[in-house]
Parts: structure tokens; sequence; C-alpha cells
């Protein structure tokens, strides 16, 4: 039984680092997203990706988040390539 308690708070401690891992990156996309220089579109896709995954009308019901957890992170994916985009032509133009 001791096992279990242990495997189980193994399995939570896991959880819980990629919680923390997520919400880091999160964090450091918030933060490039809102630069003034991001592009409009970007901004959009980040934001209404974000208001998909809170909204409580899904096309999936909630207790199944494969919808939301789809439509974040492709978001997120089209986020990271826009502004990867974005600093690599600005770093091709002339200062």
């Amino acid at each position: 039984m001791d096992s279990l308690w242990t495997g189980l708070g193994v399995l939570l401690a896991v959880l819980v680092l990629i919680a923390v891992v997520l919400v880091v990156v999160l964090v450091r996309k918030h933060r490039r997203v809102h630069r003034p220089d991001t592009p409009v579109p970007t901004k959009v896709a980040y934001w209404l990706s974000l208001a998909y995954t809170a909204f409580p009308i899904d096309v999936l019901p909630d207790p199944v988040y494969f919808d939301d957890i789809v439509v974040l992170t492709s978001g997120l994916i089209y986020v990271s390539t826009s502004l990867r985009r974005k600093d690599q032509s600005a770093g091709e133009r002339p200062s």
C-alpha cells in the first residue's frame, strides 16, 4: 500500500512540474505577444485560442479536453512561428 502512495506522489510531482513548465512557457509567449511591434493577426490568434479554451461552450463536452488542447496548441504554434518569422525578417533588414 505504501508503494501505491509513493507512486501517486511521484505522479503528482511530475504533473506539477509539467504544469509549472507550461506556465513558464505561456508567460514567455504572453510577454512576446504583447510587444508593440507584434502583428495584429498574431495577437488575434493568441487571444482567440485562449478565449476558446476558457469559453464554456465547446465542440466536445467539457470532460473531454481534447478540442481545447488542440486549439490552444495550434494557437501557440501559430504565434511562435509568426514571431520567429518576424524576428528573422527584422534581423535581415539593414539598420
